[in-house]
């Protein structure tokens, strides 16, 4: 979680491209932490499903969709597995 987390902070974008990646954190944070499970299910499914608008977020944000759907599901994987085990 935190190699995407250093990536998004680390950008020297324009303030633009800021914003969106705060938009992808901010999903991140929802899917992999929001208390209320429909609200964290809800998250998921928007990385899992990829649509149109996760696309242009991605675009935004100046990130390849591919690879943040793959990094986010991944994390989102362990996370639960650590759930888990707790």
């Amino acid at each position: 979680m935190s190699d995407l987390r250093n990536a998004w902070s680390n950008c020297s974008y324009a303030p633009e491209k800021m914003l969106w990646s705060a938009v992808l954190e901010t999903a991140l944070n929802d899917a992999l932490t929001h208390r209320d499970p429909v609200e964290r299910e809800r998250a998921i499914r928007w990385f899992r499903d990829g649509g149109q608008h996760f696309k242009m977020v991605c675009d935004m944000a100046n990130y390849d969709p591919n690879f943040v759907q793959t990094r986010v599901l991944l994390m989102v994987e362990a996370n639960n597995s650590d759930d888990l085990v707790h």
